[in-house]
């Protein structure tokens, strides 16, 4: 019995960790193209003429790399089998911290310029990569202070929005088959993930829930919405 109460504890994790390594996977099948230097792929033809051709160009292979490593590792990092080891947690986290910080976030908001959907995607994107870097910079400082559960709640917003990768082309590829229209259809597949996958780690975190107890619902959620937004206030500044 107390075997089977393990396994149904686990279950919701161990899916969804699959579901984002199966949509990891996908992604890094469907990246290869642009590694072909002596072709660019349809994505990249597309978008041609760029006035910046040479940045843009390497920030995609830049992003791709980066994410194609960060992610697997993230993923990884989520397991309770690694986070029962940790000094093999402890380097591994620092490995995916900097490739995010260095490589993927800076990358991704040259990219982001250039998007398609036009400024709305645009300023999803850019809104994404401000909570991973936000979270990712209080995380690691919170383990270093030893405070382990600030650092499991900002670890989890910095997976939530790499998930974003894998949960929006799957609501792009579902928008597309009900036949939307392409331009909405970039906006609604963007910010739909970006904010849930927001408020979904706010929940799982637990820090909601107590907000809600010692403030009421009403207030709780307006402070969350103000902590949330705080990074981009300063991202922008």
């Amino acid at each position: 019995m107390w075997v089977l109460s393990r396994v149904r504890a686990a279950a919701p994790r161990v899916f969804v960790l699959s579901l984002m390594a199966l949509g990891a996977a996908f992604i890094t099948a469907s990246s290869l193209a642009y590694f072909k230097f002596d072709e660019l792929p349809p994505f990249v033809i597309e978008k041609l003429p760029l006035r910046f051709e040479a940045l843009w160009l390497l920030s995609l292979r830049v992003h791709v790399v980066a994410a194609l490593i960060s992610f697997p590792l993230c993923i990884v990092l989520m397991t309770r089998a690694l986070q029962r080891r940790a000094v093999l947690h402890r380097w591994i986290g620092r490995s995916a911290g900097a490739l995010i910080l260095f490589a993927l976030v800076p990358s991704g908001a040259v990219l982001s310029f250039e998007a398609k959907g036009g400024p709305l995607v645009s300023a999803g994107f850019l809104l994404s990569g401000a909570l991973i870097a936000w979270f990712m910079v209080k995380g690691v400082f919170a383990a270093r202070r030893r405070e382990f559960g600030a650092h499991r709640r900002a670890m989890l917003h910095v997976f939530a929005q790499m998930s974003v990768a894998v949960t929006s082309r799957a609501l792009l590829f579902g928008l597309d088959v009900a036949g939307m229209s392409p331009d909405v259809a970039y906006v609604v597949a963007l910010w739909c993930p970006v904010l849930g996958s927001a408020a979904m780690a706010e929940l799982l975190s637990g820090s909601l829930k107590r907000m809600v107890q010692n403030h009421g619902l009403k207030m709780a959620m307006s402070l969350r919405a103000r902590f949330v937004a705080r990074p981009i206030v300063r991202f922008g500044r």
